[in-house]
C-alpha cells in the first residue's frame, strides 16, 4: 500500500505532474501527454499520477488554474511596489517577462493553445484574477492623473503588446539587439502618449 503523503508533499507532486505535463505538452503535442508518459518522466509507477487527477484533460486545466494564479501572484507583487505609477508598471512588465522565461512551457500551455474545461469554476476564477491583474496598475497611472483611459481597455492594449513580444522572444524571431522588455517599451510610450490627458 502507498505511503500517505502530507498535504506539502501531496501539493509537492502535483506541482511536478503539471511541470512534466506541460513540458511534453509544448515540446511534442498533446497526443504525447499520456498518464503512462507522465508516470516515465516522474520515474513513479503507472497508476500513480492517476492518485493526483483523473485524466489528461484535468492536469491540463490545472496547469493553467495554477499558472494563472502564479503568474497572478507575480504581477500583484510587482504592483505592490514603492515608487509612481509608471515605475510600478515597469516592475509589474519586467515581472511578467520573467515569469515567462521562467516557466516557458507553462506560459506557453497557457496562452498558445485552445482552452478546455473553461467552465471549470477554479480556472474561471484564476483567468478572472488575471483580468483584473492586467487593468490594475493601469488603474494606479489613471488614478494619479498621468494618463486618461478606461483601466480594462488600456490594459489590455498594454498586455496584447507585451504578450506579444514575449512570444516573439520565446520564437526567437525578435532583431538581435532587441529583447521583449525593448520592445514592450518603445509600444508602451506610443500607447501612453495616445492616452495623455488632453488640455483643455
Amino acid at each position: 500500500m502507498p505511503k500517505a503523503l502530507s498535504e506539502n508533499e501531496t501539493e509537492a507532486f502535483r506541482a511536478r505532474i503539471c511541470q512534466a505535463a506541460a513540458k511534453v505538452f509544448v515540446e511534442e503535442g498533446p497526443a504525447a501527454v499520456t498518464m503512462r508518459r507522465l508516470a516515465t518522466e516522474l520515474g513513479c509507477g503507472t497508476m500513480t499520477p492517476y492518485r493526483y487527477y483523473g485524466s489528461k484533460d484535468e492536469i491540463i486545466t490545472a496547469i493553467r488554474t495554477r499558472g494563472l494564479h502564479g503568474l497572478s501572484e507575480t504581477l500583484e507583487n510587482a504592483l505592490d511596489s514603492p515608487g509612481d505609477g509608471r515605475t510600478r508598471s515597469r516592475n509589474v512588465r519586467d515581472a511578467y517577462i520573467d515569469f515567462a522565461r521562467n516557466n516557458t512551457a507553462t506560459y506557453r500551455l497557457m496562452f498558445e493553445y485552445p482552452e478546455t474545461n473553461r467552465d471549470d469554476p477554479a480556472y474561471r476564477e484564476a483567468h478572472a484574477r488575471m483580468w483584473r491583474c492586467i487593468a490594475a496598475d493601469t488603474q494606479v497611472m489613471i488614478d494619479e492623473g498621468t494618463i486618461d483611459a478606461e483601466a480594462p481597455i488600456l490594459g489590455h492594449q498594454i498586455w496584447a503588446a507585451l504578450h506579444g513580444a514575449v512570444m516573439l522572444e520565446i520564437a526567437g524571431l525578435l532583431p538581435q539587439d532587441f529583447d521583449a522588455a525593448t520592445l514592450h517599451t518603445l509600444t508602451f510610450a506610443a500607447l501612453m502618449e495616445s492616452a495623455r490627458p488632453s488640455k483643455r
